[in-house]
């Protein structure tokens, strides 16, 4: 876990979107606001988390007494010492390694839903040349990157190749940060990379990277993928806080599923799609609201690859949102 901390201490942090309305905090505070009205955020620089962005822009947190800081992170595994701590208040990760942090000790809980998979959303991707197009079996002896290990990354290697029935030990797994992997794929570093949009709209534009396969299909399909999580130290001292990020985010989700081009609007300004492209991204399903169903179908999955222990309670890691006092 150390070095995913210090690949995550090397990222630069954002500033929150320049030329953004309603970025500053209200004068006053409602009663009953925040228990902090500046928080960090650990991001990825991905599309699951265009509802962020979009909320700080439509001054949705604002409106919550909150000013957002975002900071960018490797994975979910890399955010999760951050938070411990305290350098991050809330980060966005995925749910394998929130479960897997549990069962270590680490108390976290999840605040918010991110997305599931929606069919090109997350896929393997190699060069043309590599023989790899449209054949998940052929990744067999070959090395192949995702952001960073025991996380959905991971997770999904296992499934596709649970599918054309060939053995994890076969295939070496590197972390490479998603804007890195397709230097990486061109240099020959890696045979194929796992990437989360818009990485794979890039490069698809940039080297006519082929799709190996989807990350999640046949049984895996919808999956969910991600989400926002705290340290039950930092939900319980703040609570009034996370409910107000809870509720500003609900609200730009609900914005994007009214109107998904908001989405493509919004993700060349925190990544490097240039914006000719950004219509050419494939979405993943937005979510808001959490509940343990969410969990627990990660969980399920995880056992059955023996990378989590059975019986653990996913409903006492959910924190529902509460109504504003």
């Amino acid at each position: 876990m150390s070095r995913s901390l210090a690949a995550a201490r090397a990222v630069a942090v954002l500033a929150v979107l320049t030329g953004c309305g309603g970025l500053a905090p209200s004068s006053s505070p409602p009663t009953g606001g925040p228990e902090r009205a500046e928080i960090t955020v650990g991001l990825l620089p991905i599309v699951d988390v265009a509802p962020v962005y979009l909320a700080i822009d439509r001054g949705l947190f604002a409106d919550e007494g909150l000013t957002v800081t975002t900071e960018l992170v490797q994975g979910g595994a890399a955010a999760i010492p951050a938070l411990v701590s305290g350098d991050l208040d809330i980060a966005y990760g995925n749910w394998v390694s929130f479960l897997l942090a549990n069962q270590e000790g680490i108390e976290l809980q999840a605040i918010a839903d991110g997305v599931a998979a929606a069919p090109g959303f997350t896929e393997f991707l190699a060069l043309p040349a590599s023989g790899l197009e449209g054949n998940p079996a052929g990744l067999a002896g070959k090395t192949v990157a995702v952001n960073t290990l025991g996380n959905v990354g991971e997770l999904a290697v296992r499934a596709v190749l649970r599918s054309a029935s060939i053995d994890l030990a076969s295939v070496q797994l590197v972390e490479i940060p998603f804007p890195d992997m397709g230097a990486a794929l061109e240099r020959g570093d890696v045979d194929a990379i796992w990437a989360s949009e818009p990485v794979p709209t890039i490069v698809k534009s940039t080297l006519d990277a082929v799709v190996v396969a989807d990350s999640f299909a046949g049984g895996m399909e919808a999956f969910p993928v991600a989400g926002y999580q705290a340290t039950r130290a930092f939900t319980g001292a703040n609570p009034r806080t996370v409910a107000a990020f809870q509720r500003a985010l609900a609200a730009a989700a609900a914005l994007i599923a009214d109107d998904p081009t908001l989405v493509a609007g919004i993700v060349p300004r925190y990544t490097s799609l240039a914006s000719d492209l950004a219509s050419q991204i494939a979405l993943p399903r937005y979510g808001g609201q959490i509940d343990a169903s969410i969990l627990e179908r990660v969980r399920d999955e995880l056992v059955a690859f023996e990378m989590l222990d059975v019986g653990m309670d996913t409903g006492s890691l959910v924190l529902a949102p509460t109504p504003p006092e």
